[in-house]
């Protein structure tokens, strides 16, 4: 039976399908030598090149394919495919245009085209063939949802909406749909025809498949969490729809070894949030060496509580979850690792710990942070055995047991120092939802300057879509409900700048731990850190001082115009005065209140600035998703003080002695 090429086909086919390559090439191969012009054999094995890397070889194949079979439209598309890959998008225009050409109804060369065209950013041309793809073929989720990626990019809001609507009838655990739906929702509330409605339109039905994904419960959590009225009963049905804590348990089957105390396990936590930029990475460095806390280098574990971690990494069971954590979050094995940890949905985790500095640290700058594998897999394994069961929780718990002991730390460290740094709302409801008695410290600082330090960057790269989020992710982040469900404090950097003392001790009686001289030291892994690569004050020859004042005094308007500014300061008011960086006049806050709602209605000077550079156009601009959804997110906040003159869910600062 071998003999026969059609079975040698199939049999290739079933290896490429696997992944077994060179398996399938072989058989591929095989059938050629029964016949050269076999076109299948050809094509296939032109496309076992294709996902093994080897594209100039891929094309060789897949052409003489065609020179065998010239009308074959899924080879043409193909090839099209190839050079894609190639980034040889005229000859890949060619490709799907001469498959056109012989079938007009091919689906695939109508949703490649589209491709192309949004890749050089003619989203209408773009919209054109995607819509074209999806009539041909209805059900063809990626179609739907790359055309409302172009729709977004062409301002066309109710449209986006009722595309993502379309490919999440198709596939309900759409979660990038689900991202995007959620935020053209939220657009629309700003928009003419939405301006006095909320939630989610009468109009859109989703199919009870849709309604029983987490995503569906994030939707209505997200533009709940916009309305204070709403936000503590959203809270709790989100809370209540995610998954039972009982079905993620994974029942332990080996005996307790008796050489492990209980004790050096942790059993409290405390979890580090932050607020635009506002040093929390300079708080983290000077807990990393205290004798009674754990805490791992930077952000690695910030995804840890992510939708699906946990399932793919008890996937073998209790026995696995080492060596699966390991493979997750490799970084912190090697601080030179480039592959990604789990994180925020837009956020580049590649190399994060060179883009962290824990690459070079130590007191020469020339040591790379790093953790034996196999000692803390075997050390996992054991604390492991001392629980009948093991969840996210108590998991994290062994994580940073274990690490202690590969770095062989003589103390009992109970506390656990967590930094989660930016969580998104599945995150962070998954965090509290496993650790219910966490408690919370924000690091604070002004916040024009703690925004416009967070987003120059994004600012310079004209990256609009990116730096509003951070505007209002800053908005809300002060304001949240678990501030009031858990023991949490804020931490203004101006404190911890220019009272170190008094500030670490404040913070050491909140914790309860006793004060220590390693407080006052930035390292990382007990090695001496120099500091945040990304800071404009990092300099590769000089470790940053913790206590230096530079940032603190930088002025703002590097962004921010003053009108800018204005509009911002008032919509953080009454947090700037509970941190005491400005003086209390409701007055004349009331008074700039009914001032900057006009505002809203137009551009902001810092994006006037970014349409000039990128030379756009400012009705185009205007009718963006992500303009709107600022605009959403200003009015939301602006709704709130005009009715309750404050924020309900605000953080309380840490109280300080004087010195």
């Amino acid at each position: 039976m071998e003999d026969n090429p059609g079975t040698l086909l199939d049999i290739g086919l079933e290896h490429h399908k696997a992944g077994r390559l060179v398996q399938a090439e072989k058989c591929y191969r095989e059938v050629l030598t029964y016949n050269p012009h076999d076109a299948e054999a050809l094509h296939l094995l032109g496309l076992a090149a294709h996902h093994g890397g080897r594209n100039e070889q891929a094309i060789r194949f897949i052409a003489k394919a065609i020179e065998n079979d010239q009308s074959n439209v899924k080879y043409i598309n193909n090839l099209g495919i190839v050079y894609i890959a190639l980034n040889k998008k005229e000859n890949a225009t060619k490709c799907f245009k001469d498959a056109l050409n012989i079938d007009s109804n091919s689906t695939n060369a109508h949703f490649n085209l589209g491709l192309i065209m949004a890749a050089h950013e003619d989203y209408l041309e773009a919209i054109k063939f995607f819509r074209k793809a999806t009539i041909l073929e209805p059900n063809y989720a990626d179609a739907h949802y790359n055309l409302s990626l172009a729709l977004t990019k062409c301002g066309y809001v109710e449209e986006v909406v009722d595309s993502y609507q379309k490919v999440l009838a198709i596939q309900p655990d759409h979660s990038d749909a689900w991202y995007g739906l959620k935020n053209a929702l939220k657009a629309l509330h700003f928009s003419n025809d939405m301006q006095n409605k909320k939630g989610i339109p009468d109009h859109l039905r989703f199919s009870p498949a849709a309604q029983s994904t987490c995503e569906y419960m994030l939707l209505r959590y997200f533009l709940d969490s916009f309305e204070p009225h709403k936000s503590d009963e959203s809270f709790r049905n989100a809370l209540a729809t995610l998954p039972p804590k009982n079905d993620e348990e994974i029942l332990i089957s080996k005996k307790h070894p008796d050489h492990i105390e209980p004790s050096k396990i942790p059993d409290r936590l405390v979890a580090l949030l932050s607020f635009g930029r506002s040093g929390t990475g300079l708080l983290h460095s000077l807990i990393d060496s205290h004798p009674e806390i754990s805490t791992l280098p930077s952000i690695y574990l910030q995804g840890y509580f992510n939708q699906d971690v946990w399932s793919k990494m008890t996937t073998n069971g209790w026995q696995g979850l080492p060596r699966r954590f390991m493979e997750d979050f490799d970084v912190l094995f090697d601080a030179n690792s480039p592959h990604p940890t789990p994180s925020r949905r837009t956020d580049d985790t590649s190399f994060l710990g060179k883009k962290e500095g824990m690459a070079n640290v130590g007191e020469n700058r020339n040591e790379s942070l790093s953790l034996d594998k196999e000692v803390f897999c075997d050390e996992a394994q054991r604390l492991l055995q001392l629980h009948h069961r093991i969840d996210p929780k108590s998991f994290l718990m062994v994580i940073h047991a274990a690490f202690e002991r590969v770095l062989k730390t003589s103390t009992d460290k109970k506390t656990v120092f967590y930094h989660i740094h930016c969580p998104e709302n599945f995150t962070k409801l998954n965090f509290l939802r496993h650790v219910p008695d966490a408690r919370l410290v924000m690091m604070v600082r002004e916040p024009i300057q703690s925004c416009e330090s967070w987003i120059r960057v994004l600012f310079k790269e004209n990256n609009y879509s990116k730096l509003i989020y951070r505007i209002i992710g800053m908005l809300f982040a002060i304001d949240q409900i678990a501030f009031r469900t858990q023991d949490s404090v804020g931490i203004r950097l101006e404190d911890l700048k220019k009272r170190p003392k008094a500030t670490m001790r404040a913070f050491c009686s909140w914790l309860g731990v006793k004060e220590s001289p390693t407080l006052y030291e930035m390292t990382a892994q007990g090695k001496k850190w120099w500091g945040d690569p990304s800071s404009p004050d990092f300099k590769e020859n000089k470790a940053m001082s913790p206590f230096d004042e530079t940032c603190i005094k930088r002025p703002t308007g590097t962004v921010f115009s003053e009108k800018d500014q204005f509009v911002l300061r008032t919509l953080f008011y009454p947090f700037s005065v509970r941190f005491k960086y400005r003086e209390q006049n409701q007055k004349k806050f009331e008074s700039d209140l009914k001032e900057i709602r006009p505002l809203f209605d137009d551009l902001m000077d810092f994006e006037r600035e970014l349409v000039k550079k990128s030379k756009a156009d400012p009705a185009r601009f205007k009718s963006s998703i992500g303009y709107l959804l600022l605009r959403a997110s200003f009015m939301d906040r602006w709704k709130v003080l005009n009715e309750l003159k404050d924020y309900p869910n605000m953080i309380t600062p840490l109280q300080i002695d004087s010195e």
